[in-house]
Protein backbone atom coordinates (compact mmCIF):
# COMPACT_ATOMS: atom_id res chain seq x y z
CA UNK A 1 0.00 0.00 0.00
CA UNK A 2 2.76 2.43 0.75
CA UNK A 3 4.58 0.89 -2.46
CA UNK A 4 0.99 1.88 -4.04
CA UNK A 5 1.01 5.53 -2.51
CA UNK A 6 4.18 6.47 -3.63
CA UNK A 7 4.24 5.62 -7.10
CA UNK A 8 0.99 7.78 -7.27
CA UNK A 9 2.74 10.50 -5.67
CA UNK A 10 5.70 10.41 -8.34
CA UNK A 11 3.08 10.19 -11.04
CA UNK A 12 1.09 13.29 -9.97
CA UNK A 13 4.55 15.20 -9.47
CA UNK A 14 5.74 13.94 -12.96
CA UNK A 15 2.12 15.16 -14.33
CA UNK A 16 2.74 18.70 -12.97
CA UNK A 17 6.27 19.26 -14.32
CA UNK A 18 5.12 17.98 -17.94
CA UNK A 19 2.04 20.37 -17.61
CA UNK A 20 4.07 23.48 -16.50
CA UNK A 21 5.95 23.11 -19.05
CA UNK A 22 3.66 22.76 -21.83
CA UNK A 23 2.02 25.82 -19.89
CA UNK A 24 4.76 27.60 -20.21
CA UNK A 25 5.02 27.34 -24.20
CA UNK A 26 1.00 28.57 -23.87
CA UNK A 27 1.55 31.63 -21.95
CA UNK A 28 4.71 32.89 -23.65
CA UNK A 29 2.95 32.40 -26.57
CA UNK A 30 -0.04 34.38 -25.25
CA UNK A 31 2.64 36.88 -23.81
CA UNK A 32 3.82 38.06 -27.64
CA UNK A 33 0.02 38.29 -28.85
CA UNK A 34 -1.10 40.40 -26.63
CA UNK A 35 2.18 42.79 -26.27
CA UNK A 36 4.13 44.62 -28.90
CA UNK A 37 7.51 42.18 -28.52
CA UNK A 38 9.37 40.74 -31.21
CA UNK A 39 9.50 37.28 -30.62
CA UNK A 40 12.58 36.88 -32.97
CA UNK A 41 14.81 38.88 -31.13
CA UNK A 42 14.58 36.19 -28.38
CA UNK A 43 14.94 33.41 -31.08
CA UNK A 44 18.31 31.46 -31.56
CA UNK A 45 20.26 33.06 -33.76
CA UNK A 46 23.45 31.58 -34.73
CA UNK A 47 26.99 33.25 -34.40
CA UNK A 48 25.31 36.93 -32.80
CA UNK A 49 26.90 37.06 -29.62
CA UNK A 50 24.45 39.82 -28.43
CA UNK A 51 21.68 37.53 -28.79
CA UNK A 52 23.23 34.66 -26.81
CA UNK A 53 20.27 34.50 -24.73
CA UNK A 54 18.65 32.87 -27.40
CA UNK A 55 20.07 29.76 -26.29
CA UNK A 56 17.28 29.36 -23.63
CA UNK A 57 14.40 31.38 -24.63
CA UNK A 58 14.24 30.36 -28.44
CA UNK A 59 12.80 26.97 -27.65
CA UNK A 60 9.91 27.89 -25.60
CA UNK A 61 8.54 30.70 -28.38
CA UNK A 62 6.24 29.32 -31.56
CA UNK A 63 5.75 31.42 -35.03
CA UNK A 64 1.56 30.11 -34.66
CA UNK A 65 -0.59 28.20 -32.82
CA UNK A 66 -0.59 25.35 -35.42
CA UNK A 67 2.80 25.21 -34.74
CA UNK A 68 2.89 25.17 -30.72
CA UNK A 69 0.11 22.42 -30.60
CA UNK A 70 2.12 20.25 -32.90
CA UNK A 71 4.91 20.68 -30.06
CA UNK A 72 3.26 20.62 -27.19
CA UNK A 73 1.75 16.51 -26.94
CA UNK A 74 5.22 15.22 -27.98
CA UNK A 75 6.71 17.35 -25.01
CA UNK A 76 3.86 16.50 -22.45
CA UNK A 77 4.71 12.92 -23.21
CA UNK A 78 8.18 12.81 -23.60
CA UNK A 79 8.64 15.35 -19.94
CA UNK A 80 6.37 12.73 -18.21
CA UNK A 81 8.01 9.97 -18.98
CA UNK A 82 11.44 11.86 -17.95
CA UNK A 83 10.27 12.96 -14.46
CA UNK A 84 8.14 9.74 -13.65
CA UNK A 85 11.22 7.02 -14.73
CA UNK A 86 13.99 8.84 -14.17
CA UNK A 87 12.79 11.28 -11.50
CA UNK A 88 16.20 11.71 -9.73
CA UNK A 89 17.81 13.12 -12.82
CA UNK A 90 14.71 14.42 -14.37
CA UNK A 91 15.35 18.42 -13.52
CA UNK A 92 19.31 18.22 -14.78
CA UNK A 93 18.35 15.36 -17.63
CA UNK A 94 16.15 18.00 -19.08
CA UNK A 95 17.69 21.30 -18.61
CA UNK A 96 21.13 19.75 -20.25
CA UNK A 97 19.01 18.52 -23.19
CA UNK A 98 18.00 22.08 -23.37
CA UNK A 99 21.26 24.19 -22.96
CA UNK A 100 23.02 21.23 -25.05
CA UNK A 101 20.39 21.88 -28.10
CA UNK A 102 20.22 25.49 -28.20
CA UNK A 103 23.99 25.94 -27.60
CA UNK A 104 25.03 23.57 -30.70
CA UNK A 105 22.31 25.40 -32.97
CA UNK A 106 23.47 28.50 -31.98
CA UNK A 107 27.26 27.43 -33.08
CA UNK A 108 26.09 25.44 -36.41
CA UNK A 109 23.03 26.17 -37.03
CA UNK A 110 21.82 28.40 -40.80
CA UNK A 111 21.63 32.75 -40.39
CA UNK A 112 18.05 32.40 -39.57
CA UNK A 113 16.09 32.50 -36.61
CA UNK A 114 15.65 29.30 -34.81
CA UNK A 115 12.57 29.03 -32.74
CA UNK A 116 9.98 26.29 -31.19
CA UNK A 117 10.68 23.45 -29.13
CA UNK A 118 11.15 20.70 -31.59
CA UNK A 119 14.50 20.80 -30.65
CA UNK A 120 13.87 19.92 -27.03
CA UNK A 121 11.23 17.35 -28.27
CA UNK A 122 14.08 15.24 -30.61
CA UNK A 123 16.57 15.76 -26.99
CA UNK A 124 14.44 14.20 -24.53
CA UNK A 125 12.82 11.30 -27.20
CA UNK A 126 16.60 11.06 -28.36
CA UNK A 127 17.51 10.66 -24.40
CA UNK A 128 14.82 7.71 -23.05
CA UNK A 129 15.39 5.76 -26.84
CA UNK A 130 19.18 5.95 -25.88
CA UNK A 131 18.59 5.13 -22.30
CA UNK A 132 17.44 1.84 -23.21
CA UNK A 133 20.96 1.05 -25.21
CA UNK A 134 22.83 2.39 -22.44
CA UNK A 135 21.28 1.26 -19.62
CA UNK A 136 19.95 -2.51 -20.55
CA UNK A 137 16.82 -3.25 -18.32
CA UNK A 138 13.69 -4.51 -18.46
CA UNK A 139 11.98 -0.78 -18.03
CA UNK A 140 14.59 1.02 -20.10
CA UNK A 141 13.93 -1.19 -22.94
CA UNK A 142 9.79 -1.34 -22.92
CA UNK A 143 10.19 2.74 -22.57
CA UNK A 144 12.38 3.05 -25.58
CA UNK A 145 10.50 0.22 -27.96
CA UNK A 146 7.20 2.67 -26.76
CA UNK A 147 9.36 5.40 -28.15
CA UNK A 148 10.47 4.26 -31.42
CA UNK A 149 6.57 2.88 -31.90
CA UNK A 150 5.18 6.47 -31.09
CA UNK A 151 7.69 8.38 -33.00
CA UNK A 152 9.28 6.70 -35.78
CA UNK A 153 8.07 8.99 -37.75
CA UNK A 154 10.18 11.82 -36.96
CA UNK A 155 13.36 10.92 -38.61
CA UNK A 156 12.24 12.48 -41.72
CA UNK A 157 12.94 15.52 -39.69
CA UNK A 158 16.53 15.27 -39.52
CA UNK A 159 16.40 16.24 -43.30
CA UNK A 160 15.97 19.47 -44.92
CA UNK A 161 12.61 19.25 -46.60
CA UNK A 162 11.51 22.74 -45.60
CA UNK A 163 13.13 26.04 -45.21
CA UNK A 164 11.18 27.50 -42.40
CA UNK A 165 11.78 24.21 -39.92
CA UNK A 166 14.67 23.98 -37.57
CA UNK A 167 16.07 20.57 -38.81
CA UNK A 168 19.23 21.65 -37.13
CA UNK A 169 17.37 22.10 -34.09
CA UNK A 170 16.09 18.15 -34.53
CA UNK A 171 19.34 17.20 -35.62
CA UNK A 172 21.52 18.60 -32.55
CA UNK A 173 18.44 17.82 -30.83
CA UNK A 174 19.02 13.87 -31.15
CA UNK A 175 22.19 14.65 -30.62
CA UNK A 176 22.17 16.24 -27.13
CA UNK A 177 19.52 13.68 -26.18
CA UNK A 178 21.82 10.91 -26.67
CA UNK A 179 25.11 12.14 -24.58
CA UNK A 180 22.85 13.01 -21.76
CA UNK A 181 21.78 9.42 -21.73
CA UNK A 182 24.96 8.57 -22.17
CA UNK A 183 26.32 10.58 -19.23
CA UNK A 184 23.83 9.91 -16.61
CA UNK A 185 23.99 5.62 -17.76
CA UNK A 186 24.91 5.03 -14.30
CA UNK A 187 22.51 6.90 -12.60
CA UNK A 188 20.38 4.44 -11.21
CA UNK A 189 16.26 4.52 -10.34
CA UNK A 190 15.69 2.73 -7.28
CA UNK A 191 14.15 0.01 -9.24
CA UNK A 192 16.59 -0.05 -11.49
CA UNK A 193 19.26 -1.33 -9.05
CA UNK A 194 19.42 -5.03 -9.22
CA UNK A 195 19.01 -6.91 -5.63
CA UNK A 196 21.58 -9.19 -4.13
CA UNK A 197 19.48 -11.74 -1.83
CA UNK A 198 21.75 -13.71 1.10
CA UNK A 199 20.93 -16.93 -0.56
CA UNK A 200 22.15 -16.46 -3.52
CA UNK A 201 25.15 -17.99 -4.38
CA UNK A 202 25.47 -20.13 -1.55
CA UNK A 203 23.52 -23.68 -2.43
CA UNK A 204 25.56 -26.12 -1.22
CA UNK A 205 24.37 -29.38 -2.82
CA UNK A 206 27.48 -31.16 -4.20
CA UNK A 207 28.14 -30.66 -8.29
CA UNK A 208 28.51 -33.43 -10.41
CA UNK A 209 31.08 -32.86 -13.41
CA UNK A 210 31.18 -34.80 -16.76
CA UNK A 211 34.63 -33.87 -17.52
CA UNK A 212 37.22 -32.66 -14.92
CA UNK A 213 37.09 -29.49 -13.41
CA UNK A 214 40.49 -28.31 -15.41
CA UNK A 215 39.91 -29.70 -18.65
CA UNK A 216 39.72 -26.32 -20.16
CA UNK A 217 42.38 -24.92 -17.38
CA UNK A 218 44.96 -26.25 -19.43
CA UNK A 219 46.60 -25.72 -22.93
CA UNK A 220 46.73 -28.95 -25.49
CA UNK A 221 50.46 -28.52 -24.86
CA UNK A 222 50.42 -28.92 -21.48
CA UNK A 223 48.01 -31.85 -21.86
CA UNK A 224 50.07 -33.92 -24.18
CA UNK A 225 53.15 -33.38 -21.95
CA UNK A 226 51.09 -34.79 -19.37
CA UNK A 227 50.43 -37.62 -21.25
CA UNK A 228 53.70 -37.87 -22.35
CA UNK A 229 55.41 -38.06 -18.39
CA UNK A 230 52.74 -40.47 -17.40
CA UNK A 231 53.49 -43.43 -20.28
CA UNK A 232 57.15 -42.95 -19.60
CA UNK A 233 56.48 -43.53 -15.80
CA UNK A 234 54.73 -46.72 -16.66
CA UNK A 235 57.55 -47.53 -19.54
CA UNK A 236 60.43 -46.96 -16.50
CA UNK A 237 58.15 -49.42 -14.59
CA UNK A 238 57.87 -51.99 -17.14
CA UNK A 239 61.37 -51.91 -17.65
Amino acid sequence: MLELAKEKEKFIYALFVALLFSVACILVHILFLVFPIQKYDWSVYPRDIHQWYGIFTGQFIHASWGHLFSNLPPLFVSSLVLFYFYRSIGWAGFFLILLLTGFMVFLFGRNYSHIGASGLVYGLISFIFFSGIFRRNVKSIVLMTIMVIMYSGYLAGFFPTEERVSWESHIFGAIAGLWTAFIFRNFREHDEVEVVYEWKGKDRTPKTYFLERDVFDKTLAERKAEKASENSFFEDLQS
